[in-house]
């Protein structure tokens, strides 16, 4: 109880700390090697990012297994541009890119399920002084039978506490499964990680204009402070050929599992009933009613016969039936 042990620093608003583990996982194509390489700009740029503030620059080394390494400079560049308050000067010094397909073919990548491939990039990951190690993706970064054998993970769990034990912040880039509902592997991981971020589609539908998603926070181990509510986020285009931006709103999905829970509850008898439970009009509603339909949190015939089955509980029971 003595001993003075050092606070852990933030390193991207409060879900971020130094020594912290982090899963973000989504299907393919909807955003989490941008999400995370835009992160990664931010901690190594000492910038703000979807309302998250990094307090100082820190050093970063980016660990990938799949993008080509043209397209992961492209895609950089049109980061750095969406992020107006980015140090680049300094960003470009402290972010590291370890990129598979940037090696000649000769060259042995690193293999994350073999204990050489873990050392490799602890030892370089201390050489660049890299306060945060991001690994995109486990399916690349690793050569495993099943990634839903949750002996697959073993690998990557001792890696990353390695990299806690030395003082340094993981963030892993995973998959969902086939269903979409979760991430692939044992649930077990969960105790793994103190973060654990969802990407999905908006709205359950595909971008085919650019990078846009929901995100949503499946564990976060702090005190809630504002900072862990779920997310719709877009990376839009400037007008007359300007850089891209990031345009984030908080989304309405806590409203919406709210509003399904009354709608369960069997107490409301209407939907004016529901209207006038959450304050809202009868239009407002009925948006309401659409958007928890198209996010999988009921489904039309559902909400309708729990309307009927709360009409059958409020009608007064028959006396002549008694015994």
């Amino acid at each position: 109880m003595d001993e003075q042990f050092p606070s852990r620093e933030p390193l991207l608003g409060s879900w971020l700390l130094q020594r912290q583990l982090c899963m973000v996982y989504a299907a393919t194509g909807v955003g989490k090697s941008m999400f995370t390489l835009a992160a990664a700009l931010a901690v190594a740029g000492g910038c703000e990012y979807l309302g998250w503030k990094a307090p100082e620059a820190r050093r970063v080394l980016l660990v990938d297994g799949e993008m080509d390494i043209a397209e992961l400079q492209e895609r950089a560049k049109l980061l750095m541009q969406a992020m107006p308050e980015l140090d680049t000067a300094t960003a470009r010094k402290n972010l590291m890119l370890l990129a598979q397909q940037d090696q000649p073919l000769e060259v042995a990548f690193p293999d994350l399920a073999e204990e050489e491939g873990r050392l490799e990039v602890i030892s370089r990951a201390r050489k660049h002084k890299a306060a945060l190690v991001i690994l995109d993706n486990f399916s690349t970064l690793a050569t495993v039978e099943d990634e839903n054998d949750a002996a697959s993970f073993n690998p990557f769990i001792d890696l990353m506490r390695r990299l806690k034990q030395g003082g340094t912040s993981c963030i892993l880039v995973h998959h969902t499964r086939k269903d979409g509902e979760t991430y692939r592997g044992t649930s077990k991981i969960a105790v793994t990680f103190d973060t654990i971020i969802k990407l999905s589609h908006l709205d359950g539908i595909p971008s085919h204009g650019g990078t846009q998603f929901e995100l949503d926070w499946d564990k976060f181990r702090r005190l809630r402070d504002g900072s862990s509510q779920p997310l719709r986020v877009k990376l839009e285009p400037g007008a007359d050929g300007s850089p891209s931006i990031w345009n984030c709103e908080v989304s309405d999905k806590n409203r919406l599992k709210e509003l399904v829970g009354l709608v369960q509850s069997l107490e409301y008898r209407t939907q004016l009933d529901l209207a006038a439970a959450i304050k809202v009009s009868g239009g407002q509603l009925h948006n309401l009613k659409r958007k928890a339909i198209a996010a999988g949190f009921i489904t039309s015939e559902k909400w309708k016969q729990c309307l009927v089955d709360a009409k059958r509980l409020d009608e007064p029971d028959d006396p002549a039936g008694d015994f």
